[in-house]
């Protein structure tokens, strides 16, 4: 049988790849740090205390799930496409669906792996007391129904195309309507069976809220109520519909992995794109007017920075500077023609931020990346240019890429502080000015450090924006602790700027390892050509 040695040569590649146990001790520091603050929160009673830190850490592990599943997973076929060896795969008694149900194998037990590292942590909630066999079956085939949907997501994701950057981003995307999929598929079969409702041709969509929030409850994103209460009294009905919900998902991953076989059979060969392709690329990305005038503008920032111009050569790198742009435009022309805008106002622009930021550390991480696979990178260290050069044109380049969206949002944002006197808000705006600077410091020395794209971007939002979270978050308790109260002005511009402190001390070491990295010559690609 041919397809036991493809699984295998998968899964040793996937053995030798130093992510494969970084995911497993993420996925472990992710659950002690949310054991860690959970202890800190003395105000609930003792019965459910182990109860709530399970719902806890099965929400963590949830998230985790559907982040680090799509980003393992979403390179696997396209990576074959880019190095040329998928043909070579179809020089053999292989068939399509073979290399894609070996894909799916291997990723699914690397997924796995993550699952069984994880469960010496879960069993602190079971010691505690409070937790059912029912419920920790229900949320053992609810993670299970989540690996389902998010590999299937990758995996369809990553037989479309053959760069990296678009298949992590289709894989994302997907992956978060299979988690919307998953929430109201599991709320329906509740309904239908706990609840002995029939559905009709045309009411359906009159339970699609009720099937969401139950569905969002077997995930345990719902109001805390229901985890609690509701799932624990009828975790013995919900049962059988978690197998049914398991089994689905098991369906949909078949259907996913027959539908990249089919899109691998049709696509597997090097061919031009196809002509209505070719026609929405002359109309929408092709310039029209003022031609001569992005000439020159191009010509200008050639010469003046070289280096910053190749994140903005092409016309996908000008339409990450100015859809945020517009994105924010829209979100606050519709936003503000809403009454109740400004009593959630703090909430919406604090999301469009940390969605920035998530976006900058994105495009950061696979910075160097690129030029590292293509061997530019080796050709700009022997050109007349210093190693500071290199650096600070890349850094101008990329602040200047996302600068037009970060100044319109820290600025309409510090305008509705000014006008409400909301002295709140004025730590965060400086928290994410601070973020804004430092974190493509940070982003840069890991997408020279890191071979996988993956590990460099987890990474960059490790160090930018979760480890001083979490310093500050000790020190508040250790000051909680020691007995010591501050006002409340004086605690919440303390903590934010901590973070930034943080944050520019992270800038500042890695900026020095970056600088001795590029000097030395000393990164991944060079190594795997030795």
């Amino acid at each position: 049988m041919t397809l036991l040695p493809v699984i295998g040569r998968e899964l040793r590649a996937q053995a030798r790849q130093r992510f494969t146990f970084t995911l497993r001790e993420l996925g472990v520091l992710g659950l002690l740090a949310c054991g860690f603050f959970f202890s800190a929160d003395s105000s609930l009673p003792q019965n459910i205390v182990g109860l709530r830190l399970f719902h806890t850490m099965h929400l963590t592990l949830f998230f985790t799930i559907w982040i680090l599943v799509p980003l393992s997973a979403a390179d696997c076929i396209s990576r074959e496409r880019r190095e040329g060896t998928l043909g070579l795969l179809f020089l053999t008694p292989l068939k399509a669906t073979d290399i894609v149900v070996a894909k799916s194998v291997a990723h699914g037990l690397r997924a796995g792996t993550l699952l069984v590292a994880i469960l010496p942590v879960l069993t602190i909630p079971f010691l505690m007391g409070g937790v059912s066999w029912q419920l920790a079956t229900i949320a053992a085939l609810t993670n299970f129904s989540a690996v389902c949907w998010a590999l299937a997501g990758a995996l369809v994701a990553s037989a479309g195309t053959r760069s990296g950057l678009r298949a992590m981003v289709g894989a994302i995307v997907f992956s978060l309507c299979g988690m919307l999929g998953f929430m109201i598929t599991a709320g329906y079969l509740a309904i239908f069976r706990v609840g002995n409702t029939g559905f009709g041709l045309f009411n359906w969509m009159s339970h699609l809220d009720e099937a969401a929030v139950i569905g969002a409850a077997f995930a345990g994103i719902a109001n805390a109520n229901i985890p609690t209460n509701a799932l624990r009294v009828f975790s013995g009905p919900l049962l059988p519909v978690m197998f049914e919900v398991a089994a689905l998902s098991l369906l949909v991953l078949l259907l996913a992995v027959f539908f990249a076989a089919w899109q691998i059979r049709r696509t597997w060969r090097e061919a031009p794109p196809p002509l209505w392709v070719q026609g929405v690329q002359r109309t929408f990305f092709t310039p029209v007017i003022w031609k001569k005038s992005f000439r020159r503008w191009m010509r200008w920032t050639l010469n003046r920075n070289p280096i910053g111009w190749l994140e903005r050569r092409t016309w996908t790198g000008r339409l990450v500077t100015w859809a945020w742009f517009a994105i924010i435009i829209s979100i606050y022309s519709a936003a503000l023609s809403d009454n109740n805008f400004f009593q959630h106002s703090s909430t919406t622009q604090t999301t469009m931020a940390w969605l920035m930021m998530g976006s900058i550390a994105a495009s950061v991480a696979g910075s160097f990346r690129r030029e590292r696979e293509s061997g530019v990178l080796e050709l700009l260290l022997v050109a007349p240019m210093t190693t500071g050069q290199i650096i600070g044109g890349r850094l101008r380049g990329l602040w200047v890429q996302f600068l037009p969206a970060v100044a319109v949002l820290l600025g309409i944002w510090w305008y509705f502080a000014q006008i409400f006197r909301d002295v709140e808000e004025y730590p965060k705006i400086f928290f994410f000015a601070g973020t804004f600077l430092t974190l493509p410091v940070i982003g840069l020395y890991f997408s020279v450090r890191c071979r996988s794209y993956i590990g460099a971007f987890l990474l960059t939002l490790i160090f930018s924006l979760f480890t001083p979270y979490v310093l500050l978050m000790m020190v508040s308790l250790f000051r909680q602790l020691a007995g010591l109260e501050l006002e409340m002005y004086a605690t919440l511009h303390g903590f934010w700027a901590g973070a930034v402190f943080f944050q520019l001390v992270f800038a500042a070491w890695f900026g020095v390892l970056l600088y001795r990295r590029l000097d030395k010559r000393d990164f991944p690609m060079e190594r795997a050509l030795a």
